[in-house]
């Protein structure tokens, strides 16, 4: 069992910690922040029929493997395994919970750049434009779920294939009771120019002559 206060942080959100890995510089652990948990895995603060239901606390990480596997199984002929979502590569054991280990998405620099920041320090250009169409076709093209995505969630690099690229790290997956996007692409793909329309908004370099 991994400790985790001999974890170096890399970063958290509203509901998840994001720690280096301890022996793998490509990979990082994601934990489920414990004071959001109840002492059975509920999620606090909910009623108590829904903070108990589908995994709970880990019902996030459900999420995002359901949707790992999906598109694995949709591209088994191919054997394609690299997607717009970050690669899951399965749990290890914490002191504080199941921490789910993906992969650590880096920018060309090294080090981590979302799309928040790349907007926020107006470095954003053609290049990442171009990028950031072909994330949101192949999110359709593809059939990749979203839920609540946010400009941050969104991490830039160019190492990953070779190609500038966007690549999603959070907010993964279908959360509705009755999963009309997973089960429909239509449905699916008019969300996700839902949000493409709403992320792009809420960036300078669309907002003057582009």
């Amino acid at each position: 069992m991994i400790l985790v206060r001999n974890l170096e942080l890399l970063g958290q959100g509203t509901q998840k910690l994001v720690y280096k890995h301890p022996s793998d510089t490509d990979k990082i652990i994601k934990i489920m922040k414990p004071e959001h948990a109840t002492s059975n895995g509920g999620r606090k603060r909910q009623h108590h029929l829904r903070a108990h239901h589908s995994q709970g606390i880990y019902k996030q990480f459900r999420r995002e493997i359901l949707q790992y596997l999906q598109l694995c199984k949709n591209n088994y002929s191919l054997q394609r395994f690299t997607f717009p979502m970050e690669t899951v590569y399965g749990f290890i054991t914490t002191d504080k919970g199941l921490g789910l280990v993906t992969e650590k998405v880096i920018d060309p620099n090294g080090s981590t750049m979302t799309l928040y920041e790349l907007s926020n320090t107006n470095l954003f250009n053609d290049t990442h434009a171009k990028a950031l169409d072909k994330f949101f076709d192949e999110c359709c093209e593809l059939h990749v779920v979203l839920g609540e995505v946010n400009i941050a969630g969104i991490m830039y690099t160019e190492h990953r294939q070779g190609s500038p690229e966007f690549v999603l790290v959070d907010g993964i997956g279908e959360k509705l009771l009755i999963p009309f996007r997973a089960m429909s692409k239509t449905i699916n793909s008019r969300n996700v120019r839902k949000i493409e329309a709403k992320i792009k908004s809420k960036i300078g370099y669309y907002s003057t002559k582009h």
